[in-house]
């Protein structure tokens, strides 16, 4: 299969500018809308768009099969990630919580060597620890200033581990498109209970055209990242999904003057190093399995 890694680093680029456009938004609506609301609107505008779209290519919508254990558990994870990261989005600073999201690969190496018994060399768990130090060089724990809202962020990073874990179960028949809609209708489903908790408060017909920005930003975001994983090495397009975090602090600046401080901006620079390291030491030990005798390229 030939790559055109430049052409996918590209869309992988304008991929996480509409995620993080996304975010924005969220933060931006969480001044009159709880979290629930947002989770649950959200939900059901993406639910649609995958209707329609599913529709259209002549897919089942829903079929037994997405009733699946897995899958119903990954949807779960999805939620439970997709509360944690909202609740700090809306209390934190756009680029502390966008940073700390991006601790899971670090969560997720941990968990694959815990849970599946994959294993970790001396090289991967320097790594890791290195990772943590970032986390624990932005959430600052010890300081007077420290916000307990940043556990939040790292809740939803372990959670996201979970559910890539979990996808590895997911039987294959099961279409991505299904599997994706899947985590659409729980995470709408739970924010809709969790909204009746916090109460359902009302706003003028302008805030609820946000949505629709919203919905369009996450979608465009979501298809370009799938464009760009299938046209490009994911060794190489990894990286260039941490623009997220310039991307953010230039949100946060311009939009509710956010300055990041040095620790802040030292905390996210070790994230970023170790999430390109864990890629590219498990690019290296790809390449070692397909080089043993029996293994073809």
């Amino acid at each position: 299969m030939e790559f055109n890694n430049f052409k996918a680093a590209l869309l992988v680029v304008v991929s996480m500018t509409m995620i993080t456009t996304n975010d924005a938004i969220v933060k931006h609506l969480t001044q009159v809308f709880n979290v629930g609301q947002i989770m649950f609107l959200r939900g059901a505008l993406i639910c649609i768009i995958f209707a329609a779209v599913m529709k259209l290519r002549r897919q089942p919508i829903c079929s037994r099969q997405t009733l699946h254990r897995w899958n119903l558990l990954r949807g779960l994870f999805e939620l439970c990630a997709t509360l944690s990261f909202l609740t700090g989005l809306a209390l934190l600073p756009i680029a502390v919580a966008s940073t700390l999201g991006f601790a899971a690969p670090i969560f997720l190496a941990l968990l694959a060597a815990v849970l599946l018994r994959e294993k970790v060399g001396l090289e991967r768990w320097l790594v890791i620890l290195i990772g943590f130090g970032g986390v624990l060089l932005i959430s600052n724990p010890f300081a007077e200033t420290a916000s307990w809202a940043v556990i939040f962020p790292i809740i939803c990073a372990f959670f996201v581990a979970l559910r890539d874990i979990a996808i590895r179960y997911v039987p294959p028949e099961i279409p991505s498109s299904q599997v994706a809609f899947t985590n659409a209708w729980i995470v709408m489903l739970g924010g809709g209970l969790y909204s009746l908790y916090q109460g359902w408060g009302e706003a003028g017909l302008a805030w609820y055209l946000w949505f629709l920005g919203l919905g369009a930003a996450l979608y465009c975001g979501y298809l370009f990242m799938i464009m760009g994983s299938r046209l490009g090495e994911l060794s190489f397009i990894g990286p260039f999904k941490y623009i997220s975090i310039i991307i953010a602090i230039v949100y946060g600046y311009l939009i509710w003057g956010d300055i990041p401080t040095m620790t802040m901006l030292a905390g996210a620079t070790v994230i970023v190093l170790s999430g390109i390291m864990l890629i590219t030491s498990e690019k290296r030990k790809s390449r070692a399995a397909s080089l043993l005798p029996g293994t073809t390229e």
